[in-house]
């Protein structure tokens, strides 16, 4: 799906090309209309639809919640059982006319009679509560649903249920990793694949954030050790590169949706070291666990994959070039001399220079939200520096000295070099 700073950017484009002659005024409509048709996937009176549809069926169940102590068992299941029925068969005949809009919004529809239904029925005949394994239930429906009717509404449950039981049944076990969650979310990933629909990308992607979150198990969470800190930032750079090696690439839309998930958490992360290294009660070196390793196993090789294979060079090696450095934020904390005035100034640095190569590398790919990423962690970071200084105040001010001329330097430099990038074509043309 397109988005609308895509859009914009692309009528200024065309706009610019005709003028120049690049492309003919006959070739810019046949790119808008195309443009148009993919962006026709989004259909106003589908939304209303399913709104309408979302009232309606709430209007249904405040009367029958209303009445619910009154209506026999067999009537209560009946009524559920109907309700299903009605939707799917709405939602096949919409099919069959060619609205796909509406189908989607009736199978979402029939998906959240069938997960409230369940609810009722446990409460009907007193089933044991198991939550999760009712959401279990909910995940498989809809995982059903999307599949035969082709719904991203039913498919966006999926993930969401799929979310819900694997963390009630972590935080049953008070243990490690559900590996459960696998068996529906491999062939709710393998439908999201074939989808063009970006919530059900996003929504796919947070799963296995979600998932990964929990991978530690709970007990880091009553002891909470800042080696997570590390843990999350490596999983942040893996889904960095990894989203931007598909956008680079051609890759599936759906890993493109890694890309702004990444971004924020490697903003979070790399701040909060920077923040912690500068108080004097926080600042202690920390301690790697185990699946610290296995992230950094991860995220260490797509990040140099993404450097090496990469077709536009000027975005990712800059790219690339910043995520190593912030993944050496955490080993300066393994350090016993993290505490000095040498690690402040090292995990400053890192940071800022870390920020700096996203911004470079947004800029010399146009990619609109890394440059975002990297002028808010730049920024950020600095204001942190100004709260909380690196020795006296003498001290801040030689080190904002160096470190600004040290980006005038780097500046001049970009800006030589891509003259030269692009001075051939400047003079073919």
């Amino acid at each position: 799906m397109l988005t609308g700073s895509y859009r914009k950017r692309l009528e200024a484009d065309l706009i610019r090309w005709a003028h120049e002659g690049w492309i003919t005024p006959d070739g810019a409509s046949a790119i808008r209309r195309d443009v148009a048709r993919e962006h026709a996937g989004f259909r106003l009176p589908a939304l209303l639809g399913l709104f309408g549809g979302l009232l309606i069926a709430s209007s249904v169940a405040a009367f029958v919640a209303a009445n619910w102590e009154a209506i026999p068992r067999l009537v209560k299941l009946a009524m559920i059982l109907a309700g299903i029925a009605v939707a799917f068969a709405v939602a096949y005949r919409l099919q069959k006319a060619g609205s796909t809009g509406g189908a989607d919004a009736a199978t979402t529809c029939g998906v959240l009679i069938f997960g409230a239904g369940l609810a009722l029925v446990g409460q009907m005949y007193h089933l044991p509560a198991d939550w999760p394994g009712g959401a279990m239930l909910v995940a498989l429906g809809a995982l059903v649903a999307a599949f035969l009717m082709r719904s991203n509404g039913a498919l966006a449950i999926a993930f969401v249920a799929l979310c819900a039981w694997s963390g009630g049944r972590w935080d049953e076990a008070a243990s490690g990793m559900h590996y459960g969650f696998f068996a529906l979310y491999l062939p709710a990933l393998w439908i999201a694949l074939s989808r063009g629909n970006r919530l059900v990308h996003h929504l796919a992607v947070l799963a296995a954030a979600f998932w990964l979150g929990m991978a530690p198990g709970q007990w880091l969470l009553n002891s909470f050790d800042y080696g997570l800190l590390a843990y999350g930032l490596a999983i942040s750079v893996a889904f960095v590169a990894l989203g931007a090696l598909a956008l680079d690439r051609g890759g599936p839309a759906l890993l493109t949706a890694c890309l702004p998930w990444g971004l924020i958490g490697l903003v979070i992360v790399l701040n909060s070291e920077l923040a912690r290294i500068l108080d004097a009660s926080e600042a202690r070196a920390g301690h790697a666990f185990l699946f610290v390793f296995y992230a950094y196993a991860a995220a260490v090789p797509v990040s140099v994959l993404l450097g090496a294979i990469a077709r536009e060079r000027r975005f990712a090696w800059p790219l690339a070039a910043g995520l190593l450095l912030a993944l050496l934020v955490p080993v300066l904390f393994w350090s016993d001399r993290v505490s000095g005035m040498p690690g402040k100034i090292a995990v400053a640095s890192l940071v800022l220079l870390a920020a700096t190569a996203l911004v470079i590398a947004g800029a010399a790919g146009g990619i609109r939200r890394i440059l975002t990423a990297g002028s808010i962690l730049f920024g950020v970071a600095i204001l942190i520096l100004l709260w909380q200084t690196i020795g006296t105040l003498l001290d801040q001010s030689l080190f904002f000295l160096l470190a600004g001329a040290a980006l005038l330097v780097t500046a001049w430099g970009a800006r030589r070099l891509f003259a030269r990038l692009n001075g051939p074509t400047g003079e073919a043309a």
